[in-house]
């Protein structure tokens, strides 16, 4: 398949520390990919990078086939729901989708809107202030401000943390239909039961570095735990030597 996001020797220092020490990995269009490891692992700062909110020391990124740091046709390709959330408050939903709207110069903005409380469950509150909205509400309209230019690529870091199960459940049946329909999905998550459910091949980092990438099926193998679940994996690889 095509090769939608290639990272090579990615490296990110912050002081003395590495976050991100000599990364390369490479994601097919239309995959649903877990990027896993536990905290301080470098996963944020990676998606990061990969987004364009900060610049790498060293290495090279290339996104649908266009280089960094040329990133103006990127940011036209990509959704992002970060980890760190930042809202208007005071404004109302619809308010707030269509202050992006008009950043992308969405033509007919307001049917795109609405469409997009549609699929996030929260048509019936458009016209409430976003300081009214519990934290699952929150997190449906971050992903609804992410999807507001038909991206390509989805980058979530962390999108159903905190959620309830019922929320989490409507969350991942959405992600799931996206990518049916053909958007790729980089997904970095500490639940890793969704993780397994969702993601098709994934890659677990430790300390900067990666340890392994693969299927679920492969990681198995490739650890010598057979039959064993992706948390099973994760906790012998970042607990143990294999690190």
């Amino acid at each position: 398949m095509k090769t939608i996001i290639s990272i090579n020797n990615l490296t990110k220092s912050y002081g003395s520390i590495k976050a991100v020490d000599s990364l390369s990995l490479e994601i097919a269009q239309g995959e649903f990919f877990g990027f896993l490891g536990p905290n301080g692992a470098g996963k944020t700062t990676t998606i990061r990078m990969l987004t364009g909110i900060i610049e790498p020391d060293n290495g090279e990124i290339a996104i649908a086939g266009n280089a960094y740091p040329n990133l103006k046709p990127i940011l036209h390709l990509i959704g992002v729901v970060p980890e760190s959330r930042g809202f208007y408050e005071w404004m109302t939903a619809k308010e707030y989708l269509l202050f992006f709207a008009q950043l992308y110069s969405i033509s007919n903005p307001h049917k795109k809107i609405d469409e997009l409380f549609g699929k996030v469950n929260l048509s019936e509150r458009k016209n409430s202030a976003i300081a009214t909205f519990s934290r699952g509400m929150k997190q449906r309209l971050t992903l609804a401000r992410a999807l507001i230019n038909n991206p390509k690529i989805l980058f979530l870091d962390e999108p159903t943390l905190g959620l309830d199960p019922q929320a989490q459940e409507e969350i991942q049946n959405l992600l799931k239909q996206l990518n049916q329909n053909g958007v790729t999905i980089f997904l970095s998550s500490h639940q890793l039961n969704e993780v397994s459910n969702l993601c098709s091949r994934v890659a677990i980092v430790n300390k900067g570095r990666m340890v392994v990438q693969g299927t679920i099926a492969e990681l198995q193998k490739k650890t010598n735990l057979e039959g064993s679940t992706l948390k099973d994996i994760f906790l012998a690889l970042t607990n143990n030597n294999h690190v």
